[in-house]
């Protein structure tokens, strides 16, 4: 009996022998004791130990567990993204909704400015140990750390994030007002970056889907811009920007384009109008006289083309293309296009060439034809002379027509600078 109770005895204690033999060992210690601290905590701190198979590790693990338990201890003014996803939490209720917070919510709320100044730095205390496993025959860190983080602390972290959540939530509402009250363009991009600022802040589905639609209306802003015409006359046209219904304006400058219309420009005028100035004097009344405004406003397109009259009680007349002259022993014959308009004609009574050599003047004879209709015509001419090249390299010839208006019985000296082709017999 007594051999029986003594194998049962041996049974029993060889299996907490055996892991005895296999107990961890501490191989290295910051500190000599271990302290009373490590898996306690209390109202003025709490402590967390983790565990890694480096110190740096362990260290990083037990910074994101003190992260966690503060975001938990304020989660009485947050709510999850997977809740707010599941159960539409509005604002109002945002800081009544309380849960533990999923490592998407971690990632988000490290986001948030106020949890920024969670270091070891502010720590109470920290404690390690490297410990060898007998069974693995490998190393192993666990980092105990206490963090302070009374009542008070707690407080503060909740009155901050309200501020900010508010101020967050103020600076929406207040993009969502603007949308329909915008009277300047150049803040549609600005608004755009601001909304992607907020989205980025916002940690629940419900705001950050806010932001998406309230983001895309305001790309879409440019889309309702007209151009309203409110008055016109010879060489001007006042005219406004409107978007649902009201006057806005831009800093962009838009691009105009006319096949006759000279000198366009655009610049404010008055109140929340612009001004478009032109030269319309070398416009033919027989054509279609038209300049296209296109404004380019928040990525969108918007254009308004506007018809003008030259009119016909006076002629215009402008020297336009290349003149071609052929050179002939001491003789140079040319031709110039001149471009009229109005009803009356014109008659080309001289025509004064200036060599670009030299600047010496050439006076062209046998200008035909001498009296010129309206629309483009080609002078042809002769001259005495031997032009030659351009010492600065430019194939540039300045020169000057004398012109009689008949109708007006005036005369007009007009100056020109045009490229020339030069060709030699």
């Amino acid at each position: 009996m007594k051999r029986i109770l003594s194998l049962i005895l041996l049974t029993l204690l060889l299996p907490a022998a055996g892991a005895y033999a296999q107990k961890d060992k501490v191989a290295e210690a910051s500190a000599k004791n271990k302290p009373q601290w490590i898996g306690h905590s209390d109202v003025e701190a709490f402590a967390v130990t983790e565990v890694a198979p480096t110190l740096a590790e362990a260290s990083a693990k037990c910074m994101a567990s003190i992260r966690k338990h503060i975001i938990d201890a304020v989660a009485v003014n947050i709510s999850s993204t997977e809740q707010m996803i599941t159960r539409q939490i509005t604002h109002d209720n945002l800081s009544t909704v309380m849960n533990d917070y999923s490592s998407v919510l971690m990632s988000e709320a490290g986001k948030l400015p106020y949890l920024n100044n969670i270091t070891l730095s502010n720590a109470a205390a920290t404690y390690w140990e490297r410990i060898y496993s007998k069974r693995d025959k490998s190393y192993r860190y666990e980092y105990s750390v206490l963090y302070p983080f009374p009542e008070s602390t707690r407080r503060q972290l909740v009155a901050a994030f309200v501020r900010l959540d508010n101020a967050k939530q103020a600076e929406l509402d207040s993009l969502r007002a603007e949308l329909s009250t915008l009277t300047d363009l150049d803040r549609i991009p600005q608004a755009i970056n601001e909304l992607d600022g907020l989205y980025d802040y916002f940690f629940d589905s419900t705001r950050k889907g806010e932001v998406e639609t309230l983001k895309r209306n305001f790309q879409g802003l440019g889309q309702g811009v007209s151009i309203q015409i409110e008055s016109e006359t010879p060489g001007t046209c006042i005219y406004s920007l409107r978007l649902g219904g009201r006057r806005v304006t831009t800093s962009l400058q838009p691009r105009l384009k006319s096949e006759t219309a000279l000198e366009m420009a655009v610049g404010a005028y008055g109140e929340n109008r612009y001004m478009l100035t032109y030269d319309p004097r070398y416009a033919s009344p027989k054509e279609i006289n038209t300049i296209e405004i296109t404004y380019l406003p928040g990525g969108s397109r918007t254009s308004r083309t506007i018809y003008f009259d030259p009119g016909e009680e006076k002629a215009v007349i402008r020297p336009l293309g290349t003149i071609r002259l052929e050179q002939c022993g001491g003789t140079v014959t040319g031709s110039l296009q001149l471009r009229t308009n109005g009803a009356a004609k014109v008659v080309v009574r001289a025509l004064t060439l200036y060599n670009p050599a030299d600047n010496a003047a050439i006076t062209a004879r046998q200008i035909a034809p001498e009296t010129l209709s309206t629309g483009v015509c080609t002078v042809t001419f002769t001259a005495d002379a031997a032009p030659g090249r351009a010492t600065d390299g430019l194939n540039i010839i300045k020169g000057r027509a004398n012109v009689y208006h008949p109708a007006a019985d005036r005369t007009e000296e007009l100056p020109f600078t045009l490229p020339y082709i030069l060709t030699t017999k």
